[in-house]
């Protein structure tokens, strides 16, 4: 059996692009290298930014509006027509690089900010929201991919709107109204369907039983996740950038308590957690310690401010001795939360056994033949 004649349509091929889209092409990606490290500048100033916060909200507001018109009216196949006018097309493109400034602008600002408040560690997981704003920010600087894929499907560019509204009300409603954080985060959550549903549907639709019923379940919804995994979102702009565990007698002028990682059993009087909260404005809620041993909660303490020089809030808690259990040794913790149940940060450290007991070893164990004895007492510093 011969094979199938050549489709001669299939071996047509499109002609190569001219030079002048060539050179469009290179424009655009080296427009979007120049934004990209653009970001990068705002990332590292993003702190000192926040002096500015009533700009960059009303830089929140005119970019709904922006958003609101350009999905509505100019950007996004559902405006497209066939034939369109050179002035037509010169808007969509102007209007799309403005919603990429505001894009870059919310994104890149807010990364360094959850970064900064959220907690790294294994033990938690509020540090998600970083490298997902990251991404967004990197995306909104790609030009061609923003233009030609984002913008082109209304759901995906409102969501990623959607997201940057949810963060950056996350952050200015207690830096600029001084509310405290969860119910920033509440009010947030409760903002951000609804104004997503107006941005990508129409009035009447939105307003229609499925699309209020809608609205309201989507509301519901995030209001119920945040609720229940407030611990998985940081406080922002709150930050502890240090944590210490002490024991022993205060010295005069101690301000945060000497660092210990590691603590016998037997010299565990006067232990105590301090950490040094930095939040512009100041605080806006009271924050708790929560101890806790093996992971089991030992004590919530509300922790007393301690005067210090420079900036941030020096907070220390003593754990009263009659609080310890039978046998104090294991893994311990000292969490900052805020009063609403956000994570502020973790500070691990662990008890062993007193100075000059042998810890017990297994039943049969042998040491290595040739090996050195370990000296009493001797013990490994774990975080």
């Amino acid at each position: 059996m011969g094979a199938a004649p050549p489709d001669p349509a299939a071996a047509v091929s499109l002609p190569p692009p001219g030079k002048l889209k060539r050179l469009v092409q290179r424009i655009w990606w080296f427009h979007s290298f120049f934004a990209l490290f653009f970001g990068v500048g705002v990332m590292l100033f993003a702190r000192n930014g926040l002096a500015h916060a009533d700009k960059l909200l009303m830089a929140l507001f005119v970019s709904w509006l922006v958003m609101f018109i350009a999905l509505r009216f100019i950007v996004g196949p559902a405006n497209r027509k066939e034939k369109e006018h050179v002035a037509r097309k010169g808007v969509r493109v102007v209007t799309n690089y403005i919603i990429k400034q505001f894009y870059q602008q919310m994104f890149f600002f807010l990364t360094p900010l959850y970064a900064s408040s959220a907690t790294w560690s294994t033990s938690s997981w509020n540090w998600w929201l970083a490298p997902v704003l990251l991404v967004c920010a990197v995306v909104s600087t790609m030009d061609l991919v923003f233009d030609n894929f984002i913008m082109e499907r209304r759901l995906l560019a409102s969501a990623m709107y959607g997201l940057a509204m949810f963060a950056l009300l996350n952050v200015m409603l207690p830096l600029v109204v001084g509310l405290d954080h969860f119910t920033g985060l509440v009010i947030a959550a409760a903002a951000t369907p609804a104004s997503v549903a107006v941005l990508s549907f129409s009035i009447k639709q939105v307003l229609s039983p499925q699309g209020a019923l809608l609205t309201v379940t989507l509301t519901g919804a995030l209001l119920g996740g945040v609720w229940v995994g407030r611990r998985f979102i940081p406080p922002v702009p709150l930050a502890m950038t240090e944590t210490a565990i002490g024991h022993g007698t205060h010295s005069s002028y101690e301000c945060l308590p000497p660092s210990k990682h590691v603590l016998r059993s037997n010299q565990l009087d006067g232990l105590r957690c301090g950490s040094l909260l930095r939040e512009p404005g100041g605080l806006k809620e009271t924050v708790v310690h929560v101890w806790r041993h093996d992971g089991t909660i030992i004590d919530k303490i509300t922790p007393t401010r301690v005067p210090c020089d420079g900036e941030g809030d020096v907070f220390v808690s003593t754990l009263p001795l009659e609080r310890l259990p039978a046998n104090p040794t294991g893994k311990w913790s000292c969490t900052t939360e805020t009063y609403g149940g956000q994570l502020v940060g973790i500070r691990k450290f662990e008890v062993l056994q007193p100075v000059g007991e042998q810890p017990k070893l297994p039943e049969g164990y042998q040491p290595n033949s040739g090996s050195g004895s370990a000296a009493p007492g001797s013990g490994s510093a774990t975080k």
